[in-house]
């Protein structure tokens, strides 16, 4: 049985607050082999890490300068970090390591890849969406971008989807993971993904069904599962 990556879901958010610049450090310290993040982009054309489209207080960040968002207290009780102050940290404490930008609102890809093309030597970056709007603008002109698909389930062919949009993998909710599915993507030479993985014997299970990914909240706990299965 390969090792899947283990990706920590907004970083280790089952120690600290999700898409927190302690939960992005705790998942490097950890030993996560990647990191899942979700982003936004302000009124004025910054990106910030939150996986909400609002504030607790019901303000879009849509609607709101970058200096209005970035710092306050989002709806996971921690202060909102630039997309740049986020990638920064992983790019010294976790170089190398698989970093997922979710997109969940922008209006100009280019401001995002301005964004991301600092870190892209640093860090091995790819751009995730369940919007398919939004992978189909990133899909126009994708410069040097991995780009993903992230869906509840695959659809009538999943294959198709992917190379239609010219991305690497399919991030799929783990409950729709099948062998067959897994043999489709792999054998097409694409990685697939689950989420959000946060039961050992499940994880062990994903691992055999052939998924290249495991996305969960306790990275810890995915590795340990895994390798206490390869152990016995």
């Amino acid at each position: 049985m390969t090792r899947p990556l283990i990706v920590a879901h907004r970083g280790w958010s089952a120690r600290a607050p999700e898409n927190s610049l302690e939960a992005f450090a705790l998942a490097a310290a950890g030993g996560a082999d990647g990191v899942e993040l979700d982003v936004h982009e302000t009124a004025d054309g910054g990106f910030v890490v939150h996986h909400d489209p609002d504030l607790p207080n019901g303000d879009a960040i849509a609607d709101l300068p970058q200096f209005a968002v970035a710092g306050r207290l989002g709806k996971a009780g921690a202060a909102i970090p630039l997309l740049s102050e986020a990638l920064a940290l992983l790019a010294e404490q976790m170089a190398g390591g698989e970093v997922f930008v979710e997109i969940k609102g922008m209006r100009s890809w280019d401001r995002l890849r301005a964004v991301l093309r600092i870190y892209r030597s640093a860090l091995k970056l790819e751009v995730q969406s369940f919007e398919l709007p939004l992978l189909g603008m990133m899909a126009a002109d994708p410069g040097q971008n991995v780009l993903g698909l992230i869906a509840n389930e695959p659809g009538p062919d999943p294959l198709a989807t992917l190379c239609g949009f010219g991305a690497r993998t399919l991030s799929l909710r783990h409950t729709a993971v099948t062998q067959e599915l897994s043999a489709v993507i792999r054998g097409a030479d694409l990685r697939l993904a689950a989420w959000t993985v946060n039961d050992p014997e499940r994880a062990v299970e994903l691992a055999r069904l052939g998924v290249d990914l495991l996305i969960g909240d306790d990275p810890v706990m995915l590795r340990q599962a895994l390798e206490q299965r390869v152990e016995s």
